[in-house]
């Protein structure tokens, strides 16, 4: 009875197997990726090297964890990370402070503990908390946007600023302004009621458009195209393009876009996407990147 009880436990494990990873090893779940394993001198498997084959919803999840670090884009060897916690709320109050805006995830952190039977050659990952993650690796957080309204003003403050070392600079009186009932003669200042607009900002948005927009462009693609692999919606809205000045015939370009995000067509939430910081030379027709966003944009 005791033989065919073990027997019986065996085939109920077996039942839950995936197929084999090229290391021959199974697994209890078919996004744990076995690369490579350490044996014993008698065959038997002391370590192994574990990747975990994840996608995250929504997407900018993924922003707020090492995916190195966290055996996602490379495999880690269990003997040295048998437990991994992906904290997605380690960095909100470091972003809230420094944009006035983060979001905050629930579940905040996620644990991957890995452990492996000899016995029946399976590694087996426990999830914690239950349901995180479902059976094709799609970790799917909620999520809340929190504002920090004195932060936000601040920002807004800065943007509406001339920089004050511009202020000495001859060639900033030359930046002609849009006619507007309040509109200021064009004089150097400290503090101008809005970002400039005039011609030469203008011209600022235009290069930056024609010498990166396509490069923006294949960004969103590509962000459209992950959000249909995890079977959601991903609806965007045109570029909008923020100028500020920046040195001697220089802009700093702000880009965004809003975006509608969600599984279901009905319960969409909107979002702002950023697509970099850009210096743009007006003199020499350059744009380069400023942000670690545009950097990333600009090897597309």
């Amino acid at each position: 009875m005791k033989k065919l009880a073990l027997l019986a436990n065996v085939m109920l494990l077996v039942g839950c197997y995936t197929p084999m990873n090229n290391s021959g090893v199974s697994t209890n779940k078919p996004w744990i990726d076995v690369s490579g394993t350490r044996l014993d001198f008698n065959g038997d498997q002391y370590d192994s090297c574990v990747k975990f084959n994840l996608r995250f919803w929504p997407q900018e999840a993924a922003e707020r964890i090492n995916l190195y670090q966290s055996c996602i884009t490379a495999c880690c060897w269990r003997s040295e990370k048998n437990e991994i916690t992906l904290d997605f709320n380690k960095d909100f109050e470091k972003e809230l402070a420094q944009k006035g805006r983060a979001r905050k995830y629930t579940p905040g952190q996620v644990t991957l503990k890995v452990t492996h039977s000899n016995f029946v050659n399976l590694t087996k990952v426990t999830v914690s908390p239950h349901g995180a993650i479902n059976n094709k690796g799609l970790l799917k957080l909620k999520y809340e946007e929190i504002d920090d309204p004195e932060r936000l003003a601040q920002l807004q403050a800065a943007r509406n600023t001339v920089p004050s070392f511009l202020a000495e600079s001859p060639r900033v009186s030359t930046i002609p302004l849009t006619k507007s009932k309040k509109a200021t003669p064009a004089q150097p200042t400290a503090n101008i009621a809005r970002p400039v607009t005039g011609s030469s900002a203008e011209r600022a948005k235009q290069l930056l458009q024609l010498n990166r927009g396509t490069q923006i462009d294949t960004y969103f693609y590509g962000m459209n195209k992950t959000y249909r692999k995890q079977g959601s919606l991903f609806l965007l809205s045109s570029r909008f393009f923020q100028a500020t000045p920046y040195g001697q015939d220089s802009f700093l370009v702000s880009c965004h876009a809003k975006a509608r995000t969600g599984i279901e067509e009905t319960q969409l939430k909107a979002s702002d996407f950023a697509c970099g910081k850009w210096i743009v030379n007006l003199q020499n027709g350059t744009v380069e990147p400023y942000d670690t966003k545009a950097k990333t944009i600009a090897l597309l």
